[in-house]
């Protein structure tokens, strides 16, 4: 089994280029499996949100995420200060290692402050690979004395909140394959059109082959 983690801001596509992977990969006849952190501190907090808000720590409504997001974000915060960084990894131990796949994906790895952290666990425990996505738009910036305003340049996704400020440029530094991606949203009017853009199906390919995976 080959274990790759996806790291790289909120939104910057890891789950969108982890769908993509396992596609291609399915496709020359591999089996492939995908787990998230994330999933495991949705499924800590499911009954106690449910209870208390009526949300499902599921939701697809932005308006929803973002009322429980601060929650999320500050418990999953407390339970790797308790662990220094392994309790979101292992209790996804298992279920990787019950995983038939060949390769697998993890679509959620943030974090680089602790000597047994996210980026650790992938790379040295579990011997896997880690890529980074970095996600920008084309735009013009706004004119002034040195600047036109025709000029067009990439604009990057910022960071989210603070403790993605910390640990993206550590993790990004550890990774064995980064690459940016343009933000093809407005040109996509759908899932599918995005599933089956030729450009980010490249970029994708393009990861799988330095990964020695293709």
């Amino acid at each position: 089994m080959k274990l790759i983690g996806v790291s790289g801001f909120s939104r910057s596509g890891k789950d969108l280029y982890a769908t993509i992977a396992q596609k291609i990969l399915e496709d020359v006849g591999l089996k492939t499996d995908g787990f998230a952190l994330a999933y495991e501190l949705k499924s800590d907090l499911l009954d106690l949100i449910y209870t208390k808000t009526g949300i499902d720590v599921f939701t697809e409504y932005t308006i929803e995420k973002n009322i429980i997001r601060p929650l999320l974000v500050s418990y999953g915060d407390l339970m790797r200060k308790i662990s220094a960084g392994t309790y979101w990894t292992d209790k996804i131990q298992d279920r990787i290692t019950n995983s038939k796949a060949d390769v697998v994906f993890i679509t959620d790895i943030r974090y680089d402050f602790y000597p047994d952290d996210e980026c650790e666990w992938i790379k040295h425990k579990m011997n896997g690979q880690l890529v980074h996505i970095t996600r920008y738009k084309l735009s013009s910036i706004p004119s002034n004395r040195r600047v036109s305003s025709t000029k067009i340049v990439k604009i990057y996704d910022g960071a989210p909140n603070d403790h993605e400020l910390l640990n993206n440029p550590k993790v990004k530094l550890k990774a064995d394959y980064a690459f940016e991606w343009e933000d093809c949203s407005d040109v996509c009017e759908n899932k599918v059109d995005i599933l089956t853009n030729k450009y980010i199906i490249d970029q994708v390919t393009k990861s799988l082959v330095a990964l020695k995976l293709l």
